[in-house]
């Protein structure tokens, strides 16, 4: 029941991460007041994506923080789960 709900949440957060991702090719799309609230829902797993894809990344025209997320949240759902199994 807790790993279902622990994966439920995780699939949630990935579909917010292509609203998000959806939103920006919306003119002003991530400054509406949707755009904002899939901000504050992201951002704890966006933020440091994106420092990553700075950091690596800089110099390339596409932004590969939300594939970065999305690699992010599988190793924190797979280190979760592992510890949900042995429960």
């Amino acid at each position: 029941m807790i790993i279902r709900i622990v994966n439920i949440f995780f699939e949630v957060i990935k579909a917010a991460i292509l609203i998000e991702v959806l939103l920006t090719w919306i003119p002003n799309g991530r400054y509406s007041k949707v755009g904002q609230f899939i901000r504050t829902f992201t951002a704890p797993i966006m933020e440091p994506a994106e420092k990553i894809n700075d950091l690596f990344l800089k110099g390339f025209v596409i932004d590969f923080s939300p594939i970065i997320a999305y690699f992010l949240i599988y190793v924190i759902q797979g280190i979760i789960l592992s510890v949900l199994v042995r429960i």
